[in-house]
């Protein structure tokens, strides 16, 4: 392997060989530094050490990457260092000797965040820093994990940020990028923001003794040869150490039989000095550029993703619904409430949870903290919240708001207090029209009452809470335990084979000439998994099941699937609504033992060295299938601020140096062939999907066995996952599927309020297209900060209009600060509209002054 890739980049075994002479000519240059933090690893005697090995050694200089909120600790605990420290940037680090690359508050990874998780982490760290280096700048991104993702650039340049380095050479553990180009690159992302870059070389290959490592991580003689070989200019290798390691100058103290001259540098400094003596090679980089390796399917991996994801789905929301409270009621803006439920959340997006879920003590693990982390997040985001309600539960006045843009018609449930025998609860509009309901038992086990309602964009709709004398009650449940049920609504005819595990067997879209989507002679919703115990596949339509009509109402109709998988009990409900397209999937497996599922095991023999391992191939793991008829010849899968149409013809993979980008964010698309019809998959949390040459699509659902440093990945409690399926016309940007996700993430809000006599629909303002989503919503003082995003692969022209007063709107950078005026025009009927052009998946902000 290590021939083939040098002779593969040009580079002849004999040239590792030169002289010295030859190499002492050329200059390679070196950027060492720290990462950490009070959260990683930061101990007291760090700012000391710093300004000591500094001042011992002129020549030396450092990038930090340490947790911002580490300097709140420091400042109590080690005092006097700090100030000395604080003292040594002032006057001498700021000028060339220690630069700040990545003030995010955790560290994310960011490719399994949402694109506003990551502005704040910016956001926030960057404040925070300032808070005690008031004069730190922010110029190169870089970091020692594999924190990337595509829309970086954009975000990076709103933030004031003028490079990046696109490498991870000492901790590629979690993955790494794509090699490509030399000297410097123009990475550019989806937007077509663009930042010159440092790449992992393409000649950069991976370490031959290790699998956390690439070539540039020590400057060797092998490596800098390599890189003048193949045309180089300027090679640059770098390493961030951990916080705590008390080496000094990396490659002096650590590596010694390196290069020379090596140079050390800071990032800036070094791009600064070559941006002019090379030619950037455009890179347009993708999300798939990005390679992770993390344990998709572990149960704590998974728990983790949903809980990140429910906290991020409710803060946003609390943060818009906060900002209608401020304009309707005049409350102040809770600025320190939103500030720590941000600082928890971003903590539990923090790459430790996810790539060592298990470390620390018991209680105190990585995983004990995130839930800790976002029930925090929760409980300030839903008393935010429900301020815009009234706890009187004897009120009959509803008001349901929409936190997108665009006028919606949706589902809204309501908790509802027991009723009397014999009566039932209904809702009406403005008009006195009953709308359709039905009855529900939620997942706290409480009676609800869903129904469907139309709310205006960013705004609210009056309804009104009914008793009347309950009607007679459905028809019995239907049931088989063999054979088939269908069922049929204006959308869909379903059929489920209870000899075959319950699975759907055919599903035709009677919206789209009555196609099938299930393969002949396949099973659709199949759980499918290699148990290594017992040496063979086992799956959910390997036995019979019983599935039963659950319920059947004015707006959907639930099967409940009861079946077993591996002796293992599994339930899964499949709503189909009688409006709605979307097909909801619910998931639950209670495990009677600890399984062993996945390639293979590797209980005995799990060597960290060893290049592949078990847990890189999910063909194993167990697996959602969904074997779609004449789908899957093209691939897109959305990411932060992005949608990625896939190059990979599959995303199987068994070892470290062959990683794919197989993770899903929200949602993945699979289409024909001519893109005129496709289905998507909605989840509720950051995993892994599976694309093979014979099967379209399928989710990762569960792996139990070795993985990341020997540790056992283990069941703990029952597994349970939403998701669902949105068969549509045409591809992914024309069927709107970005807003469609966003809408089943962001649901519409109800509660009673005291106001009976308010029937009316308000809205703060809209907008004239489905391609634009409302990213954020926030105050700042008595200023209103939105945040819009182009879900669409295409240019957006976009005419929003504010349905109050308005004196002034400006465009904003992230940090907030006014950039130019937004030309506004005033309507006779009182509105203002704004004019707003956005690339393809760029987003802006404007500040509103009222």
């Amino acid at each position: 392997m290590k021939r083939k890739k040098i002779h593969h980049n040009g580079v002849l075994l004999l040239f590792v060989f030169l002289s010295a002479a030859s190499l002492h000519a050329q200059t390679a240059w070196f950027v060492d530094g720290y990462h950490g933090g009070v959260y990683g690893h930061y101990p007291l005697w760090q700012a000391r050490f710093m300004v000591e090995e500094l001042t011992k050694q002129p020549d030396w200089k450092i990038c930090l990457e340490i947790e911002p909120e580490t300097w709140d600790t420091v400042n109590v605990k080690d005092a006097d260092n700090f100030k000395t420290f604080r003292e040594y940037y002032e006057t001498t680090g700021r000028y060339g000797r220690i630069e700040f690359v990545n003030p995010t508050w955790a560290q994310p990874y960011c490719y399994n965040i949402s694109g506003e998780s990551i502005i704040r982490q910016f956001y926030y760290g960057m404040k925070k820093i300032r808070q005690y280096f008031p004069n730190a700048s922010f110029d190169t991104y870089s970091v020692e994990e594999p924190c990337f993702t595509s829309s970086l650039p954009q975000i990076l340049k709103g933030f004031g940020y003028k490079y990046g380095v696109l490498r991870n050479p000492n901790t590629c553990w979690g993955g790494y990028t794509t090699a490509f180009g030399k000297d410097l690159v123009n990475w550019i992302g989806p937007d077509g923001s663009s930042l010159p870059a440092v790449p992992r070389y393409a000649c950069e290959d991976f370490s031959t003794v290790n699998t956390f490592s690439t070539r540039s991580n020590d400057n060797s003689r092998e490596f800098i040869a390599a890189c003048f070989a193949d045309g180089i200019k300027f090679p640059v290798g770098m390493t961030f150490q951990d916080a705590g390691w008390n080496h000094g100058p990396w490659l002096e103290k650590f590596i010694k039989d390196f290069y020379h001259p090596s140079v050390y540098a800071t990032w800036t400094a070094y791009i600064d000095m070559i941006k002019d003596k090379v030619t950037p090679v455009d890179w347009h980089f993708s999300v798939e550029d990005v390679k992770p390796g993390l344990v998709w399917g572990a149960q704590v991996l998974q728990k983790i993703a949903q809980q990140v994801r429910v906290s991020e789905n409710k803060l946003i929301m609390a943060e818009k619904m906060a900002a209608f409270n401020c304009l309707l009621n005049k409350t102040p803006w809770p600025t320190d409430d939103f500030a720590e439920a941000w600082r928890t959340l971003m903590l539990a997006q923090h790459h430790d949870c996810w790539i060592v879920p298990y470390n620390g003590r018991p209680g105190n693990t990585w995983a004990d903290k995130v839930s800790r982390w976002t029930d925090a997040s929760n409980r300030i985001a839903d008393t935010q919240i429900a301020a815009l309600f009234d706890t009187d539960e004897k009120s009959s006045a509803i008001r349901v708001f929409n936190t997108m843009g665009f006028e919606r018609t949706d589902f809204v449930t309501m908790t509802l207090p027991e009723t009397a025998d014999g009566v039932e609860m209904v809702v009406r509009d403005r008009h006195g029209k009953t709308l359709p309901s039905q009855m529900l038992t939620n997942e706290q086990g409480q009676s609800a009452l869903q129904f469907e309602a139309t709310v205006p964009g960013m705004g609210y709709a009056a309804f009104e809470l009914k008793q009347q004398a309950k009607h007679s009650s459905r028809s019995s449940v239907n049931s088989v335990s063999s054979g088939t049920l269908t069922i049929e609504t204006d959308f869909y005819s379903a059929t489920f084979d209870a000899d075959k595990g319950g699975a759907i067997t055919g599903l035709l879209d009677k919206k789209h000439h009555r196609r099938q989507l299930v393969a002949n002679g396949k099973t659709l919703n199949n759980l499918r998994g290699y148990f290594y115990q017992e040496g063979q596949f086992r799956g959910s339509a390997d036995q019979n099941a019983t599935v039963t009509i659950e319920d059947d109402g004015a707006l959907f109709i639930r099967v409940k699937v009861e079946n077993r998988i591996a002796e293992n009990t599994s339930l899964q409900r499949i709503t189909f609504y009688k409006k709605h397209p979307r097909i909801d999937f619910e998931l639950r497996i209670d495990w009677n033992s600890q399984p062993g599922i996945g390639a293979y095991d590797q209980s005995d023999n799990y060597k960290a060295e060893e290049r592949k391992k078990a847990f890189y191939n999910d063909e194993y793991k167990l697996q959602l299938l969904f074997p779609f008829d004449g789908l899957g010849d093209r691939l897109y899968k959305n990411a932060p601020f992005d949608v990625c149409a896939s190059q990979s013809e599959n995303t199987i993979y068994h070892s470290w140096d062959s990683i794919k980008h197989n993770v899903v964010l929200n949602w993945v698309d699979v289409t024909n062939a001519s893109g005129d019809y496709g289905v998507a998959l909605f989840t509720d949390h950051t995993t892994s999907y599976l694309q093979t040459d014979a099967l379209p699509l399928g989710l990762t659902v569960q792996y139990v066995g070795k993985a990341l440093w020997g540790r056992n990945y283990r069941v703990d409690g029952p597994t349970c996952i939403h998701y669902a399926l949105l068969p549509h016309a045409d591809n992914w940007n024309q069927a709107d599927i970005e807003l469609s996700s966003a809408a089943w993430n962001e649901p519409l809000i109800a509660g009673r309020v005291n106001s009976p006599n308010d029937l009316g629909r308000y809205s703060f303002f809209s907008l004239s297209d489905k391609k634009m989503l409302v990213s954020s919503v926030t105050m700042d003082g008595d200023d209103l900060l939105v945040r819009f995003y182009n879900t669409s692969s295409e240019p957006q022209k976009e005419n929003v209009t504010w349905y109050f007063n308005i004196r002034k709107i400006d465009f904003a950078d992230l940090n907030g600060n006014a950039c130019a005026e937004v030309g506004m025009e005033k309507k006779p009927d009182g509105t203002t509209v704004t004019a707003l052009q956005l690339p393809p998946f760029g987003f802006q902000t404007v500040r509103v002054r009222f």
